[in-house]
């Protein structure tokens, strides 16, 4: 088990080099379906190719499958490497192996790619753990690819969340900051990890954290101030819950970087997601946004034909 979020990127397509480009449907690039060339590219991809030497980071293809009519459903794995050390049994503190500085302990990572027959977005969704995410690797992959791929047609990907209508709308109930607890035994030396150290805050009872808030914790020391600690590590993490139209969900926030904020899946108490469990929570969103552009997602698109075994 492992704490799990989810990042989305919108992609949409339009005439090369027009001063006015005509936009082109993601089922129809010039004749051709996004599935259809996507699927075919992602099953021909080596290690070698995915494998990203400059960050240290493997990547690989695992499987490639059209879960649902017009959704593709990938099996990936993830996991960097780059300095040898031990393997600690984290209930003993015993050691249980070594590894080398060219060897990667890696776990599994999915990634959706939802294409609708009709309307001119699509949407890649992927998961990313504390093993990394590979999703991101084959996104920047394709991007690449796509870019060479036709003379008629520019593929434009944006990152999108749902920060701008819940940091407008929702209520924050809860900040949480999260960090590596260190060893107390010097002989452990200075970066020994020993488990995860949560700060938590919440509003009095009956109130709500106002709503400004959510771009104040950008700030080091509102955040130190909101869960009352004198000092944070670079490394810290911050977590936040937020409430509207009578749902409650728990949301990462981002440094420099978009997205903003990415949704939690699961916590790490909790089981990783089976993967029809994923595509519903995924059609929700990729409904809610095609709604955005007065467009819709069919439940059909994403229905599996048949139950799929083993999720």
């Amino acid at each position: 088990m492992g704490r799990r979020v989810l990042t989305v990127y919108e992609l949409s397509f339009h005439e090369k080099r027009k001063r006015k480009p005509t936009s082109f449907a993601p089922a129809d690039l010039d004749g051709e379906d996004l599935l259809n060339i996507f699927q075919t590219w992602v099953a021909g991809l080596t290690t070698a190719e995915t494998h990203n030497e400059g960050r240290q980071t493997w990547v690989s293809v695992d499987d490639v499958s059209l879960y649902a009519p017009r959704v593709l459903l990938l099996d990936l794995r993830v996991g960097a490497y780059g300095e040898a050390g031990e393997l600690v049994d984290v209930d003993t503190g015993e050691p249980v192996g070594t590894i080398a500085d060219n060897q990667a302990p890696t776990g599994s990572n999915r990634a959706l790619l939802f294409v609708p027959e009709t309307g001119e977005r699509a949407y890649f969704l992927s998961e990313e753990s504390s093993r990394g995410q590979a999703g991101g690797r084959i996104r920047e992959l394709f991007c690449s690819y796509f870019s060479r791929y036709t003379d008629q047609v520019t593929m434009v990907m944006t990152a999108v969340t749902e920060s701008e209508v819940w940091a407008k709308a929702a209520e924050l109930t809860e900040v949480e900051v999260r960090v590596e607890g260190k060893s107390v035994d010097v002989a452990d030396g200075p970066h020994a990890e020993v488990g995860k150290v949560s700060h938590v805050a919440r509003p009095q009872r009956g109130k709500r954290f106002s709503r400004r808030l959510l771009k104040d914790l950008k700030d080091e020391k509102t955040l130190k101030r909101i869960v009352s600690v004198a000092d944070l590590p670079e490394d810290h993490r911050v977590w936040v819950t937020m409430e509207h139209d009578g749902r409650t969900k728990k949301f990462e926030l981002g440094t420099e970087g978009a997205p903003a904020i990415r949704e939690v899946l699961n916590e790490t108490t909790e089981p990783t997601l089976e993967t029809s469990e994923l595509v519903v929570k995924c059609t929700e969103r990729v409904t809610n946004l095609c709604e955005r552009h007065g467009a819709a997602w069919k439940t059909s698109w994403s229905r599996p034909a048949r139950p799929s075994q083993g999720d």
